[in-house]
């Protein structure tokens, strides 16, 4: 169920609102036995706390050792993405990780195991270098694994295997 979330970044739903139909989206993702992807905008603090108390209440009703969801373009520091982690979330690393005045996002993607980590486009936002300033589209995700694999000394090969394998154990793809 996605992408679902808060967003207080814009004039529209009250916080309440928000907040209210977020909780409805993840108990209807729990009904349906579906993991989900969450937006968080400008609500750090306010998502994680619905998400932290969500996840004590659902348990691994996806299976032990599938993920609940995933942090979807997540913008958040290294230490929030741990408590993520800690309740059963993924994170995945958009494009802007390449920015070289993203120093947050890049701890992000250093810190984070890849065993925890996906990697995605946001398509046709958050384009990487070196085609920022373009629409994005989904085949610059290599852009952003070749720069996630050079700030942790490993291949892109490598990150694009174990973000891969991220991706198919959270949406249950065999």
């Amino acid at each position: 169920i996605g992408e679902i979330g808060l967003d207080f970044s814009r004039p529209g739903p009250s916080e309440a609102q928000q907040l209210e139909a977020f909780r409805w989206q993840l108990d209807l993702a729990r009904e349906l036995g579906l993991p989900v992807a969450i937006h968080a905008r400008d609500a750090d603090e306010a998502c994680f706390a619905v998400l932290a108390e969500w996840s004590r209440h659902v348990g691994d009703y996806l299976g032990v050792g599938r993920p609940l969801g995933m942090m979807h373009c997540y913008a958040g520091d290294a230490a929030l993405a741990a408590r993520y982690l800690a309740i059963g979330f993924l994170i995945s690393v958009p494009g802007t990780v390449t920015f070289p005045n993203n120093p947050r996002g890049q701890e992000v993607a250093r810190s984070v195991p890849l065993a925890r980590m996906l990697v995605e486009t946001d398509s046709p936002y958050l384009t990487p270098a070196p085609h920022r300033g373009r629409r994005n589209e989904p085949a610059y995700v290599v852009e952003t694994a070749r720069f996630i694999a050079g700030l942790r000394g490993c291949t892109p090969d490598e990150v694009a295997r174990e973000t891969a394998a991220n991706a198919r154990r959270l949406f249950g793809l065999g």
